[in-house]
């Protein structure tokens, strides 16, 4: 499904469910709060289904058109069902489809923004939380139209005793053009005509084949295949050059059952978090239902958890009936992220029954799942009805401890239940009777789930037989023949496809035994797979492949590898540069520094306002600053600037107490006013007028309109901060950890609040979690640096703001070294005893200030320009970075996130007006109205420091905010 996040602001935003549920795939897209856009339109759908054995691949080749007149980029998510696996992704370049290729995570992102950046045509498809999946177009050309292309495999699922293949696309849809074509191998097809687009199927060759096409064609019904049982085994073969792939499939139906001894205690872990809103608890409540039945008595506890646990409760099943826990359960109030320290599990447990979707989003640091799994000594038994879930974890929870994972999205409620009763049915063993085989997966102690098995493996001999032993327990109870043999006919299609799925059945595996996500993704990338750590990438020129190290498709392979060679031959010389390049670095910074302190240890005032232009001037060209001496007065102060006496009128503006005479001591007080700020939102008027004690009431209501935009959340938390209710402000902001998984932008924002409202543990696990996505950016770092030091966590602080300062970043961030190692030199000047013996010793200084504002905002592409007006009405800003009474600004940030810092050595009477002036933006993709974190900081660099902050949200461009003020006396 390519759909709408409603009510964000944003050019695109698409969707795909493959799940066996209901949700329709036909591409959808909306644009919400743009005056005059109008809805991208698909033009054209173009279906290929090919099954082999019990393997579907299906592959969705779009055309999509933009009817505005600007340019947008697309962006579509994707859930996927457990065993489904994106297989292709391509894009037309130049009238022709240019594949994706499999790229580290971090560099494909990292190529595909500043490849944007150049106007050219990226494309890119990355996994996301859990099995979700993201992929961005760029550009979608104004009047025009892109081709989009995504494959898809999976398994067959089995149903009523028949394989069935399931693509929902009933609905009021229509495209200018439609086909569907289909290829059944080996298997005898027929299509479900009740529920079904009526497809017609004729037998060629080996196969069943069917060709349709339509125009003007509106679909109103889903496409629904089914595969009748072949009771014996089934082994698919393919071969090319030296190597051999095997595809094996077995009925295990009529097995022996195992009913295991009736828990007398079981505890329910039951997520509360805003996602499973979405879920089907319905479904869920059926099959505790049917469970209960069949347990009869036993002691339940209740744990149900969010970002919190909440109070454990306790209920009586008394022969079957469970009306209590029933009423209790659909009372259970859905809201906040998921953390996984919100789970107990109390060792007098006979069994847990898990009801989450698997996405732990939030807490104070990662909870290590092997370590958990270790220590749980009796099984796990996880329920998931959510389309999106990180299935992948929740397996490895669950069968780590001999339970198992039930998918209610695919699974009936009732017969999940009796899966719950018994012990799961296990591959016992594999034994080779003839003929040599390796790499078998899945691998022994393997769950087998339903009456499906397939095993997929290597064949390294003409033939081979073997026998497979399944049970309980490690009991067999049954055994199985599986006979191989070697194809003459070599099928390329077959093979690539056979491949693939050995490849895939070997990270499921690794996945459920806990493998490292760097050993998983390096499967992924040598077999073309998504995985965590992997994306899918489109670029349009050879010279990007090769500047960011990307093998290209196979048509510029050779032409790449040449030009890698050449480059390899100069990796010495290329090493040698980098550490040059690095000392440069730091070199400039150094010279920063210097000149700022040359800033620092400047008198101000010490000009008349005519000559002060001449030293703005001079500042700008990075000219010195000529140091004054301890001199008593402002005479001798010009002097030696060598300015004339007839100069010094500009003494009579100032008044006698903002002088500061020799050796007269002085007292002063700054305060730090935050004007208030507050969204014109008709939700915030609507908390506003609410009963007190029902406010959290109302704002339940109010998620069924509002709740997929990001700013319901951080006005919604405002509110209840400000009205003194903490714990509720800090679960209600948690929501942003759940929307638009992995999205840097919502998660900074979810930081910046975090860090606001006084949780900075909190704050520090979702800056890790943005620096893993966005570690090219010095943002990250210096975000999660100063995060970690607001969590006396300084020695890892300084490491990380030393990130910003010694690395080379990309053009739009110029400055931010500076900025950095400024709030270096204040930790380590405020606290005692932090590790600074790998900084630069030029660079370490202690140079308080007065005044200090820094500015920042959370959207690319963007700039925001700082104002402070100073008590003589003189504004610093990028065209005046030196005032009069010695304020300086850094850089002004033109295409970044910031940061635009201020600063004041000594402040004199009166007050400072801080303001912000959005000036523009050039990004394509805005997932929320740019949002503004303002710091305003007094005796910065001193024990005396003291800060205040404050997050305002634009909206328009050309937007001139008041946001606060220093007043001084």
């Amino acid at each position: 499904i390519i759909m709408n996040l409603k009510k964000v602001i944003t050019m695109s935003l698409f969707a795909i469910s493959l799940t066996v549920s209901a949700q329709n795939v036909i591409p959808k897209m909306k644009i919400i709060h743009e005056a005059n856009a109008n809805p991208m339109v698909l033009q054209e759908l173009h279906l290929d289904i090919y099954v082999l054995g019990r393997t579907a691949v299906t592959t969705m080749d779009m055309v999509f058109y933009n009817p505005n007149d600007r340019v947008m980029e697309g962006e579509f998510e994707f859930p996927l069902g457990d065993g489904q696996q994106v297989s292709r992704f391509a894009l037309d370049i130049d009238g022709k489809l240019r594949e994706g290729v499999v790229v580290d995570k971090t560099q494909g992102r990292k190529a595909f923004e500043n490849i944007v950046r150049r106007n050219v045509d990226p494309g890119l498809l990355e996994k996301t939380e859990g099995n979700n999946f993201k992929a961005r177009v760029y550009p979608m050309p104004a009047k025009g139209t892109r081709r989009v292309l995504i494959a898809f495999e999976q398994e067959l699922y089995e149903k009523d005793g028949k394989d069935f293949y399931f693509l929902p696309i009933k609905g009021e849809t229509k495209v200018d053009k439609f086909t569907l074509k289909a290829e059944i191998v080996s298997r005898f097809v027929e299509v479900d005509t009740e529920n079904s687009l009526n497809i017609p199927f004729k037998n060629w060759r080996n196969s069943y084949i069917s060709e349709m096409s339509k125009t003007d064609f509106t679909l109103k019904e889903n496409i629904v295949l089914l595969f009748p049982k072949e009771e014996k085994p089934q082994v698919v073969v393919a071969s090319q050059a030296e190597q051999t792939y095997f595809y094996g499939h077995l009925m295990l139906q009529n097995r022996a059952s195992n009913l295991k001894t009736l828990p007398k205690k079981i505890v329910i872990l039951w997520d509360a978090s805003n996602s499973r809103r979405k879920c089907s608890i319905e479904k869920e409540i059926r099959l505790l239902d049917s469970y209960f039945s069949q347990v009869k008595n036993a002691e339940i506890q209740l744990n149900v958890f969010h970002i919190h646990s909440l109070p454990t409760e306790s209920f009586l099943l008394k022969d079957g009936n469970w009306s209590s826990l029933h009423s209790r359960l659909e009372k259970v109030i859905y809201d906040g992220a998921t953390s996984l320290q919100a789970m107990s599990f109390p060792a007098e447990a006979d069994e847990y029954l898990i009801f989450t979707d698997g996405i732990f989003n939030f807490g104070n640091e990662e909870r290590d799942f092997a370590k958990l799994a270790q220590n749980i000594k009796k099984p796990v038994y996880i329920i998931n009805s959510n389309a999106i879930a990180n299935t992948d974890k929740l397996k490895y929870l669950a069968f780590s401890t001999s339970g198992i994972l039930i998918d209610l999205t695919r699974q009936e409620a009732e017969k999940s239940a009796t899966e719950i009763l018994h012990s799961p049915y296990k591959l016992i063993d594999v034994k080779v009777i003839s003929g040599k085989v390796s790499n078998l997966f899945p691998g022994t102690n393997t769950i087998v789930s339903d009456a499906n098995f397939t095993l997929s493996g290597e064949l390294l001999s003409e033939s081979a037989e073997l026998e497979l032993s399944f049970g309980y327990d490690n009991q067999t109870s049954r055994k199985q023949t599986l006979v191989i043999k070697k194809e003459t006919e070599n099928d390329e299609k077959k093979f690539a496809l056979l491949r693939r799925v050995w490849a895939e059945k070997k990270i499921a595996q690794w996945q459920s035994k806990g493998k490292p996500q760097a050993e998983i993704d390096a499967i992924g990338k040598a077999f073309g797979i998504v995985t965590a750590g992997t994306s899918l990438i489109v670029l349009e020129r050879l010279e990007d492949y090769v500047q960011y190290k990307i093998v290209p498709p196979t048509e510029w392979k050779e032409l790449y590898f040449s030009i890698l060679k050449k480059q390899d031959a100069d990796e010495k010389e290329a090493k040698k540069q980098k550490e040059k390049e690095k000392e440069q670095i730091i070199k400039e910074v150094i010279e920063l520094s210097e000149k700022q302190t040359k800033w620092w240890k400047t008198k101000f005032p010490v000009i008349s306002k005519a000559t002060h232009s001449k030293r703005v001037a001079s500042f700008s060209r990075e000219e010195e600053i000529v140091p004054s001496p301890p001199v008593e007065y402002m005479a001798e102060e010009a002097s030696v600037l060598g300015v004339a006496t007839d100069e010094r009128a500009f003494s009579s503006d100032l008044q006698k107490d903002e002088v500061f005479e020799k050796n007269v001591p002085q007292t002063s007080s700054i305060q730090i006013q935050l004007n208030e700020w507050s969204p014109e939102t008709p939700y915030l008027k609507v908390l506003e007028y609410t009963d007190a004690e029902k406010s959290y009431e109302t704002y339940q209501k109010m998620k069924d309109e509002y709740g997929e935009m990001p700013a319901f959340y951080v006005d919604a938390a405002d509110y209840f901060f400000k009205k003194g209710k903490k714990d509720a402000a800090l679960l209600i902001i948690s929501n942003l950890a759940e929307l638009n998984l992995e999205e840097a932008q919502v998660l900074r924002i979810l930081g910046q609040k975090l860090t606001q409202y006084g949780f900075s543990g909190e704050a520090v696990f979702i800056y890790r979690k943005v620096l893993k996505i966005r570690e090219e950016e010095p943002q990250s770092y210096r975000d999660l640096g100063l995060a970690l030091a607001q969590n006396n966590l300084f020695d890892e602080a300084i490491k990380m703001l030393y990130e910003v300062v010694s690395n080379s970043w990309d053009g739009r961030f110029t400055g931010i070294q500076l900025i950095a190692m400024n709030e270096i030199n204040s930790i380590a000047n405020t606290h005692k005893g932090v590790d600074i013996s790998f900084v630069n010793p030029k660079l370490i200084k202690n140079e308080p200030v007065d005044i200090r504002v820094i500015l920042t905002w959370d959207t690319d592409n963007s700039d925001m320009d700082l104002w402070v007006t100073d008590p003589k009405k003189e504004k610093c800003y990028y065209n005046n970075q030196l005032t009069y009474l010695g304020g300086k600004i850094s850089n002004d940030i033109t295409g970044g996130y910031g940061p635009e810092e201020f600063m004041l050595k000594k402040a004199v009477k009166g007050n400072y007006v801080i303001e912000v002036n959005y000036y523009g933006t050039r990004s394509q993709k805005q997932l929320f109205p740019v949002s503004l974190r303002i710091e305003f900081f007094t005796d910065f660099g001193k024990p005396s420091q003291q800060k205040k902050e404050t997050v305002v949200r634009l909206t328009d461009q050309k937007e001139i905010i008041n946001v606060g003020e220093f007043l001084f006396k």
